[in-house]
């Protein structure tokens, strides 16, 4: 026993059994290229790669710590693919399951997961022309999200955090303005590459290349209506202008990646693009009906359908067929369109239709503090509705919200 009265891991399971069922729940979570049919080793290399460094972490009864590069700022094209500059439903689900993930790992590890979400946002907002007040407004309200919703696991740092120019808390705009050239002049003259170090490695890395077509593919949308689109003279100038960035982003990613392993040497290094775990452990944010790797939910916008499923798209591809749902005077997510959601928001009866991780929705009057009554026509709707929808239905604030669990479970 321990000083507290714990079991210590190794009384009840190895440390090598609790890393390979750590290993195997992070493989569940995770969407990872393997080798090809052709190929000698078809199976997932995570697990050897990674195994050493979650095994000593259990030893020594640490939480398995994690770090995640991701959630910069909202893409700035806000014709295409995203309906405004601050997080959204998509960041939210995201957060959800990082948080599920350590959660799910505590039921595995007692002493759980630790995940660093390392927002990267300065790294890049000036090659790409967002401007740094938007960075800081987007990771702000990140932090705030991640606060009130009691994520005690997961941890915001930017990159002045993490070379060492705050003690790790919340800042003022004013203090992060001031900080951002200083925390990119560090971050490249002690941990930057070489144009050609980074040629070579897109030419030698897998992983290194998928992350660079991945910037490209992000860049030719995200760039679409800025200033390099408009001064480019022709479709290919575009493109090789795109690239141009793109390797640029590299350089910069790449010193962040090795900032990150100066300064979480312990950390299981996370990824939100597909890899083959060889370095980094790929976990997509949003999971997809169609099981594919989703969009980062700063590329683009949530949308759900009446069954209750999500869908990272851009937000022209279903403005035809959505209507974009504001929360609290803020574009949320898209909806699809149906009679079931048409209810009169200025009648007594009107309702806020809020999503839930990882599935499910509440139902809400209009106004948080009131105590309203559903109509006969909204009571049938919502029972159409439970029919239907893929996860829980949970209704607030109506008197009579009986009516519809009632019937809802005759009808079952």
């Amino acid at each position: 026993m321990t000083s507290c009265g714990q079991t210590t891991i190794s009384q009840e399971r190895s440390a090598d059994q609790v890393s390979s069922d750590v290993l195997n729940l992070l493989e569940y979570y995770g969407r990872h290229t393997i080798g090809s049919a052709n190929s000698e080793n078809s199976e997932w290399i995570g697990k050897a790669q990674f195994f050493d460094q979650v095994r000593s972490q259990i030893r020594r009864n640490d939480p398995i710590k994690m770090v995640l590069p991701a959630f910069p700022w909202k893409s700035g094209n806000r014709v295409d693919k995203v309906s405004g500059r601050l997080p959204d439903l998509g960041e939210i689900l995201a957060l959800e399951r990082l948080n599920q993930l350590c959660r799910d790992i505590e039921k595995i590890y007692p002493m759980g997961g630790q995940l660093t979400i390392a927002s990267d946002g300065l790294v890049f907002d000036d090659i790409v022309g967002i401007p740094e007040e938007d960075t800081w407004e987007y990771s702000e309200t990140l932090a705030t999200i991640i606060e009130e919703r009691g994520f005690s696991s997961l941890k915001l740092q930017r990159v002045m955090d993490l070379v060492g120019l705050t003690d790790g808390q919340r800042i003022s705009k004013q203090t992060y303005l001031s900080l951002t050239d200083t925390s990119r002049t560090i971050l490249l003259q002690a941990y930057g590459k070489s144009k050609e170090e980074i040629r070579a490695m897109i030419e030698t890395d897998n992983d290194t290349l998928m992350t660079y077509r991945g910037f490209i593919r992000f860049l030719e949308n995200d760039l679409r209506h800025s200033e390099v689109a408009f001064k480019a003279t022709s479709g290919s100038h575009y493109r090789k202008c795109v690239k141009s960035i793109a390797k640029a982003m590299m350089l910069r990613a790449e010193s962040f990646t090795k900032l990150l392993r100066d300064r979480c040497p312990d950390s299981v290094r996370l990824s939100i693009h597909p890899s083959s775990g060889a370095n980094k452990l790929s976990v997509p944010l949003i999971v997809q009906p169609d099981d594919k790797f989703p969009r980062s939910p700063w590329h683009c916008i949530v949308a759900m359908d009446v069954h209750g499923s999500y869908r990272t798209v851009h937000a022209k591809d279903v403005r035809d067929t959505h209507n974009l749902i504001h929360i609290n005077g803020l574009p949320h997510y898209y909806r699809e369109r149906s009679p079931l959601w048409d209810w009169d928001d200025s009648s007594s009866s009107g309702a806020v239709f809020e999503p839930q991780y990882p599935c499910g929705l509440h139902v809400r009057p209009v106004g948080h503090d009131t105590i309203s009554r559903l109509g006969h026509d909204h009571v049938l709707k919502l029972q159409r509705l439970a029919r239907i929808f893929e996860g829980p239905i949970e209704i607030f604030g109506f008197e009579n919200a009986h009516e519809v669990y009632n019937e809802s479970r005759e009808d079952r």
